[in-house]
């Protein structure tokens, strides 16, 4: 297929990027600027220049492909709401490109969505945590999910907290890496017990591709292979690689230093099982867990 690939120079995207060349398939890619434009260029990617701000002209670049894969998104905690009112308006541009084709849309969400899953593992069929403002990207996959309805082959991708691998991982492991550098302190949320679910960035890469040659209309997959890490033992394997102490904040004091959004992550339970994405055909195999990849971290 001759995929339109967003944010294809971003940390999933670029692996996603590579896995769709491994099997085969051709990328136009979504540039905000020529510079990014000359990067897509030179790893043989088709580059678009465009904005989710400005979703129209995405229309065209969308409707001259074979399918959409939408890895990007505008992650401004500071209005969670207008982030996932921009995600809509991408979505309802992607929509009216696709409709009547039979094409494959690819979204991505997360599982914030389910807010805090306490003891449990969560599955597809969980109901979404209503009473959560992370919740709200709920929407988004809503506008994905009623799209099948229109002759759209559209899947969301529920990505876990914790992606990770190739040295580095999304924001928040870099991100208290460097805090911990700063401050002398590995900082978590009192009393730490809180567990998440995680995934290496080449294996949720590869699942990309996988939805997009093989998931039916309107279905939903979580991307989590690894639970039960609490956010103690993830400050703890910082504190080890950065020679520092390790100290539990309380929420406000969470808040205070991280903002209200990424402190609401590291204030849930948030695990989920991929079942149903393993019986699509799925097969992780990360040789490291996030723990482990962590504790590999280049300084």
């Amino acid at each position: 297929m001759n995929v339109f690939l967003t944010g294809a120079t971003g940390y999933i995207g670029s692996v996603v990027a590579e896995k769709l060349q491994a099997a085969g398939h051709t990328i136009v890619g979504l540039a905000r600027n020529e510079a990014t434009a000359e990067k897509l260029a030179k790893r043989d990617i088709k580059p678009f220049i465009g904005d989710l701000q400005n979703p129209e002209p995405l229309i065209d670049a969308a409707r001259q492909t074979d399918g959409v894969i939408h890895t990007a998104f505008i992650h401004n905690f500071d209005d969670w709401a207008g982030a996932v009112q921009t995600d809509c308006r991408v979505i309802a541009a992607f929509t009216c490109a696709l409709a009547g084709a039979g094409k494959p849309l690819i979204a991505t969400s997360d599982t914030s969505v389910l807010g805090d899953t306490g003891a449990d593992i969560a599955d597809e069929g969980d109901a979404i945590a209503s009473n959560f403002f992370l919740a709200e990207r709920a929407k988004a996959e809503a506008a994905v999910i009623h799209a099948s309805k229109q002759n759209i082959r559209s899947v969301v991708l529920r990505l876990p907290l914790y992606i990770y691998g190739r040295g580095g991982g999304t924001s928040y492991i870099p991100m208290r890496v460097q805090a911990a550098q700063e401050s002398g302190v590995a900082y978590y949320i009192a009393p730490g017990e809180h567990q998440v679910s995680a995934v290496d960035v080449d294996d949720v890469a590869q699942l990309y591709v996988l939805a997009l040659e093989k998931a039916p209309a309107g279905s939903i997959y979580h991307a989590a292979t690894q639970s039960g890490i609490s956010e103690k033992a993830i400050a703890q394997a910082i504190s080890d690689i950065v020679s520092c102490k390790i100290e539990g904040i309380s929420l406000e004091q969470a808040t205070q230093q991280w903002g209200r959004g990424i402190a609401a992550f590291f204030s849930i339970n948030n695990q989920t099982t991929a079942n149903k994405a393993i019986q699509l055909g799925w097969q992780p195999q990360a040789a490291l867990s996030l723990l482990e990849d962590i504790a590999h971290y280049q300084l």
